[in-house]
């Protein structure tokens, strides 16, 4: 009976130890990918860990997000051809929430984009505007030289009109 009673117990450790040798199994097969992506990327721990903490901080400002549940990694996006190509970083982030604020912010940036394109436009025509002023001035200022040269020259023709016309008489 003693001898059942540790047969027992070595089963139930076996077990266990089995559980928890799979377990770490899994665990070392994840961790040794997730080291061979960040060599092929040429990324470190710390980094990947650094960037996925600042995604999570910016989404944050806009949604709520389950923290416990985020996954992010690297992986080997396939080519067409089934080989592997570039690393890519995979970002499994659940949404609890969309915040009122963002909506709200959302909003107003909206609102002020048609804003500010609505000034670019008027500021756009105004400078259309005076664009166009001055090359009305400037073609005003053209004839107006026209003008002057014009009768410049009539009273040029004028004049010799008036010494011919004086020689003769004499």
């Amino acid at each position: 009976m003693f001898e059942n009673i540790i047969r027992f117990f070595k089963r139930t450790v076996k077990k266990e130890q089995s559980k928890d040798d799979a377990s770490s199994k899994s665990t070392a097969k994840e961790r040794l990918h997730l080291v061979l992506m960040q060599d092929r990327a040429n990324v470190s721990a710390d980094f990947l860990e650094l960037m996925k903490q600042e995604i999570i901080e910016v989404i944050k400002k806009y949604i709520e997000v389950d923290e416990s549940a985020i996954d992010v990694r690297l992986t080997n996006k396939e080519n067409e051809d089934g080989t592997n190509g570039a690393p890519a970083l995979y970002a499994n982030i659940p949404i609890l929430n969309i915040k009122n604020d963002a909506r709200k912010i959302d909003k107003k940036d909206v609102e002020e984009h048609k804003n500010k394109q609505n000034d670019e436009e008027k500021h756009e025509e105004i400078d259309a505007e005076e664009d166009n002023i001055e090359q009305d001035d400037e073609i005003k200022e053209e004839e107006k030289q026209d003008k002057e040269d014009k009768k410049e020259e009539l009273e040029e023709i004028v004049i010799e009109d008036t010494k011919e016309n004086k020689e003769t008489k004499i």
